[in-house]
């Protein structure tokens, strides 16, 4: 498989490191959970299929998504190389998905299928942990808007670029989690800026109409 945790490592390299790892397929439906917070970390995962919707769950019931995890890409991999006894977080099926289950292990050991290989893809999860740090550090600008405008200008303006119209892999529940509020809050305050003109909202995508208006908010 082409991705980054396997960048610089052949295909038959792959397959000899994944046996010696004991990697497993699973799969699992939509909405089913992959692991919930307080369950003990012992494996990474890497999506072969699907999407997976990564979220913080509060005793009141709200939910706060960190992030969307899509194909090629890891999740859970950061426990590997913590202290911490429990994930702290759900790993949620956003849709029927296959991911590969790589225990923390394989990633401390040699073996001699391809062990000068293991330098290399501890090397890969390095550029993969500062990748995270990178989406963190965004997620937490993001909700230091102080209103629901404010992030979803921020929002916007991120996702957009230099580009004046994107579609969002998020549905409307999701964004809502995502931007810290319920989803009517979140569909009458879209409304509001549709219909002062700041933007241009058709299902998932989006289409700035001002973007100095849009730049105000998020200052």
């Amino acid at each position: 498989m082409v991705c980054e945790l396997f960048d610089s490592i052949t295909e038959e390299e792959q397959k000899k490191m994944l046996t010696c790892a004991a990697a497993k397929e699973r799969s699992f439906a939509a909405g089913e959970y992959i692991f919930r917070q307080g369950d003990s970390p012992k494996s990474m995962y890497l999506v072969l299929k699907g999407s997976v919707m990564v979220a913080k769950d509060f005793v009141t019931g709200k939910r706060s998504v960190l992030f969307i995890v899509y194909e090629k890409d890891v999740f859970g991999e950061m426990f590997a190389f913590s202290n911490e006894s429990q994930f702290w977080y759900d790993a949620i099926a956003n849709e029927p998905v296959t991911v590969l289950e790589i225990p923390f292990g394989f990633f401390f050991g040699f073996c001699e299928n391809a062990c000068r290989k293991h330098q290399t893809i501890v090397k890969n999860m390095l550029g993969i942990f500062s990748k995270k740090s990178f989406m963190m550090t965004k997620k937490l600008y993001l909700l230091s808007g102080k209103t629901l405008r404010e992030r979803i200008s921020m929002w916007v303006l991120d996702l957009a670029g230099e580009k004046d119209s994107f579609k969002s892999d998020m549905n409307r529940e999701e964004l809502s989690d995502y931007l810290g509020t319920t989803r009517p809050s979140l569909s009458r305050e879209l409304m509001a800026m549709q219909d002062e003109g700041l933007i241009e909202v058709e299902r998932s995508s989006f289409k700035i109409k001002d973007r100095e208006g849009l730049e105000y908010y998020a200052e």
